[in-house]
């Protein structure tokens, strides 16, 4: 086994309440985590390799509230901050670690917090469920090949395209008209020229 610890990649997300840990790694089903208030102790041999990381967190949290989940790729915790505040930075030193990473799915700022509860109070989120898909999109009727759309009737409104096949020559530009045909569809106007076949 090396001897030379590697960081997994870290996830980090907040809530005024709480705070959302990652660890990136699979097989971290037997990972030795040491949570105290002020930091965390993360360690675990994968493919016979030893990663681990120690982070010192910006203020206090209750490691006796953290909930975890360990799945076949990451673990899962989350933390409850010991007074309910927005934190700056996850950890106290302001120095930037390179296996530390914001975690867009579950980040959220105080402002989107406090607009979900002023644009919907009293609504529990937690039980809407998804969206879904949009299975037959209702009233589209017909959508396959677009054919027929009731009320179209043709592309009513527009000029009869007929009318512009005269244009070819573009008369009002001057100059004689243009072909853009091969030299066969060229005609000359000198008909009686070519010598009859013998």
């Amino acid at each position: 086994m090396a001897t030379n610890a590697r960081h997994p990649t870290v996830l980090w997300a907040q809530r005024e309440e709480i705070i959302y840990l990652t660890v990136e790694l699979h097989d971290a089903q037997d990972a030795k985590i040491d949570l105290t208030e002020g930091s965390i102790d993360f360690s675990n041999t994968t493919d016979d390799l030893l990663y681990k990381f120690h982070l010192d967190f910006y203020k206090p949290i209750k490691p006796d509230q953290a909930k975890k989940s360990l799945t076949g790729r990451k673990t899962l915790m989350v933390l409850e901050k010991a007074e309910g505040e927005w934190w700056p930075r996850l950890t106290k030193d302001t120095g930037k670690l390179n296996f530390l990473k914001t975690d867009f799915d579950h980040w959220k700022d105080s402002d989107d917090e406090e607009d979900e509860a002023a644009d919907f109070p009293g609504m529990d989120f937690s039980q809407m469920g998804g969206m879904g898909g949009m299975p037959g999109m209702g009233g589209m009727g017909g959508m396959p090949g677009m054919g027929g759309m009731p009320g179209m009737g043709g592309m009513g409104g527009m000029p009869d395209m007929s009318a512009l096949a005269g244009m070819a020559g573009m008369g009002g530009m001057g100059g004689p008209p243009m072909n853009f045909g091969g030299e066969d569809d060229v005609d000359s106007g000198d008909e009686g020229d070519e010598e009859p076949a013998k």
